[in-house]
């Protein structure tokens, strides 16, 4: 029978790189500003991480297919890394992975990061993905977005189960 995870798992600390226009930086750069701030709110030394897991939407316009950004950015020791993807719930799911490992006994501290550097000009709106999309990807997903299908969820639940106030229009 499932127990659970319930005081299993400490949070030791965290960090976030600043929100903004920041063309200057690139997602390497971003991890490197939010793991500093996470590294020194724990007070731990890197090579006590563990194992550690990436969660990124975009691969094809951001960190790639693999972990190995994680690491190699971050210069960690030789520890296991794992890219993982959930659309908008990417970074829950890269947390989840982490407090799991943790919380199996697998490991005593990991890391679990999240980044995303859509655009790197100045332009508006989200990158049009072209041909990286998949060719089948315009037919099935011409007017969707994640926020957008997130949205329609959310909309069905609250009227199924009645949690949203009233509209006011």
């Amino acid at each position: 029978m499932a127990t659970g995870i319930r005081d299993k798992v400490v949070v030791l600390g965290m960090g976030c790189s600043h929100f903004g226009e920041r063309w200057d930086m690139g997602a390497d750069d971003l991890i490197v500003e939010a793991f500093l701030e996470c590294i020194q709110d724990a007070g731990i030394e890197k090579n006590e991480i563990q194992a550690a897991w990436l969660a990124t939407v975009f691969p094809e316009i951001g960190m790639g297919q693999s972990a190995l950004p994680l690491a190699v950015s971050l210069r960690l020791p030789n520890i296991p890394v794992t890219r993982v993807e959930n659309f908008c719930a990417s970074g829950t799911e890269s947390f989840r992975g982490a407090v799991y490992a943790v919380a199996s006994g697998a490991y005593d501290i990991c890391l679990a990061a999240g980044v995303e550097k859509l655009k790197d000009t100045g332009y508006g709106g989200l990158p049009e993905f072209g041909s990286n999309a998949g060719p089948k990807n315009f037919f099935i997903t011409c007017s969707m977005s994640a926020p957008g299908t997130f949205a329609q969820l959310a909309s069905g639940y609250g009227a199924k189960y009645r949690v949203f106030g009233k509209s006011s229009g």
